[in-house]
């Protein structure tokens, strides 16, 4: 029987290629449908018992619909702030003033606000290219060469992420 243990790099490296590749549409497919489905809920929750079955179905559609929509939109405010947030973090750590950390972070959220796809796409590719170095951590190769290895995939994964199709 294969333990968990041994199968744990090969899902780290399969999830962070798809991070790699799809995270921005993942991610966003993610927050529609779980803005939607609670908007779904909402909706059975309130209203489901006192209607009729083709009215009701009429309304959980919509109720999907206008919650997954809302959480596109929360999406895009969300990569703002954690952008701010961060900046905030790291500005501060490097010794800034709080003031100069606070401008900073505002600069970074107004970015993340405006290019909220580009900001996506780096954070998905990021956070897959740490999965893939902890993928291949268990094979004997040289840090160097995982090093050029990751960069070279989020390199790869940000153009595919952010090409016009």
């Amino acid at each position: 029987m294969v333990e968990l243990e041994t199968l744990l790099p090969f899902f780290q490296l399969v999830l962070g290629m798809l991070l790699i590749l799809f995270g921005r549409q993942l991610v966003r497919f993610g927050a529609f449908v779980a803005a939607g489905s609670v908007g779904a809920y909402l909706v059975w929750r309130f209203l489901g018992n006192e209607l009729s079955g083709l009215l009701a179905m009429v309304l959980l559609i919509l109720g999907f619909a206008a919650f997954g929509l809302l959480g596109l939109i929360l999406l895009r405010v969300g990569i703002g702030v954690a952008a701010g947030a961060l900046t905030y973090l790291i500005a501060s750590s490097l010794g800034l003033h709080w003031f100069y950390a606070l401008v900073l972070s505002l600069l970074a959220l107004a970015l993340a606000l405006l290019w909220h796809t580009q900001a996506l796409a780096l954070l998905t590719a990021m956070i897959g290219g740490l999965l893939v170095q902890r993928g291949l951590s268990w094979l004997p190769l040289d840090q160097g060469l995982v090093v050029m290895i990751v960069a070279g995939l989020v390199a790869l994964g940000l153009r595919f992420q952010l090409q016009r199709r």
